[in-house]
């Protein structure tokens, strides 16, 4: 019978701690399957600057999340201003000594007090002010960061559209080397066949062309992985979007009166402006401090009414009682010091902080104009020389060849220089561009078109 029942205790024992087991989470940290996600919708869209700019504005997905912080901070300033609620206070009292008890026919109970009151507390010391001062200046700097995380957000959606358009153009000009050998291989094992060439010059010819076809698939593979980076600057449904960028590289050039960039750059960047006012509302910070040394007063005024009362003892009629009251706490422990000290020190850091920005912004618009500079003339030289004797060179290598001039090696040399040139030059008006975005970042420009 006890072996009985001790199976029978181990088996319900068994059966909970399965049930416990399956009902228990094997991984607290692993996503719910009751959250719905959906991929993008695949699409494909003709793109051109304006326009991309035009929907990162509007869809940007970190863009939205970040107009929260103006929000929030406006809403703080809300708080500041509303007044802390007045109490409400409610009272009965009445003695039970004598409860139910009576003498000679007349009831021997205690008055019963009915009170009700109100009170309000009243910040001294201009805490409320100060307090909306702090807030407005919070408010504001977020306002500005917000402003700046715009600014950075076209610069690098500017970065990644010239990325993808360089790589598009590199993509066409190695499409059209490689179409190139690709027809002067089929020519070759044509004049092979014929008799016209041994077999180096055959080889030679499609070693060439299976390089020059290696070569075209990574530049598909550069535009593409370009062209995938756009998607991240728009909305949720951007994510299998296919491009086809109209754009150009070729920027005329800037001209710029270095120390007004500077200057503007010191006074107007917003990042600057929002570390202003962030200092601003950090020197408010100490006077809020500070004023938390005057104590708050509560004032509050009630009412009472006391019931009427016939015991031999202490009889009396029914009375009303109106009183008024005021408190405050008395300083006598806590005069706020470690408050007003780290106010005042976070006030200190915030100016500290500001001055290393405005250092680092002035060198960092001399640094982006000097590389602006130098890539001008980096283009130039292409644009002058470079370019146009690589065709040249090409031209004449072709024509010679196709007479009997010159050899194959010459011909692939030239077609190689060829493509190298119009890739270098195709990086260099990229990074021309890119230079002239980052001296923008750094001046608090805007306003660029490609």
């Amino acid at each position: 019978m006890k072996s009985t029942f001790g199976l029978i205790i181990l088996t319900v024992i068994a059966s909970v701690r399965i049930t416990f087991a399956d009902s228990a989470p094997t991984n607290p940290a692993a996503p719910l399957n009751t959250w719905t996600v959906t991929n993008s919708v695949p699409a494909t869209n003709e793109l051109n600057f304006d326009d991309f700019l035009n929907e990162v504005a509007s869809a940007n997905l970190d863009y939205a999340a970040q107009r929260y912080n103006v929000d929030i901070a406006k809403a703080a300033v809300v708080i500041a201003k509303e007044f802390q609620n007045p109490s409400l206070n409610l009272g009965y009292n009445h003695e039970l000594r004598f409860q139910n008890t009576e003498v000679d026919g007349v009831s021997q109970s205690e008055p019963e007090d009915y009170s009700i009151g109100i009170s309000q507390t009243f910040p001294l010391g201009g805490k409320r002010r100060w307090n909306i001062r702090a807030a407005n200046q919070n408010y504001r700097a977020a306002a500005a960061t917000l402003e700046d995380f715009v600014r950075n957000l076209k610069l690098d959606a500017s970065e990644a559209f010239i990325g993808a358009l360089a790589a598009q153009r590199a993509l066409e000009q190695q499409r059209k080397t490689t179409d190139y050998l690709r027809q002067l291989a089929d020519v070759q094992d044509h004049r092979f066949k014929a008799g016209d060439i041994g077999q180096t010059d055959l080889t030679q010819a499609q070693v060439d062309e299976l390089q020059s076809e290696s070569d075209l698939l990574n530049a598909e593979n550069a535009a593409e992985t370009a062209q995938l980076n756009l998607d991240t600057f728009l909305g949720r449904n951007r994510g299998q979007t296919t491009f086809v960028l109209r754009g150009k590289l070729e920027l005329g050039p800037r001209s710029f009166d270095l120390e007004q960039l500077v200057a503007d750059a010191l006074q107007n960047r917003p990042d600057l402006v929002a570390m202003r006012h962030a200092r601003d509302g950090a020197q408010s910070g100490v006077r809020v401090a500070r004023a938390n040394r005057v104590p708050d007063v509560t004032a509050g005024v009630g009412y009472t009414y006391s019931t009427e009362t016939e015991n031999f003892v202490n009889p009396s009629p029914a009375l009303d009682y109106l009183n008024f009251s005021l408190s405050f706490p008395l300083p006598l422990w806590n005069r706020n010091k470690g408050e007003i000290a780290s106010a005042r020190l976070t006030a200190e850091q915030a100016q500290k902080q500001l001055e290393s920005a405005e250092l680092k912004a002035e060198v960092q618009v001399r640094e982006t104009f000097t590389t602006y500079q130098i890539m001008q003339e980096r283009v130039k030289k292409f644009q002058t020389n470079l370019l146009k004797g690589a065709d040249d060179v090409l031209g004449a290598k072709r024509f010679s060849y196709e007479h009997g001039n010159s050899t194959l090696d010459d011909l692939l040399m030239a077609q190689s220089a060829d493509n190298d040139v119009h890739q270098a030059y195709n990086d260099s008006l990229a990074d021309a561009a890119t230079a002239l975005i980052e001296l923008e970042r750094a001046a608090g420009l805007w306003d660029l078109e490609f």
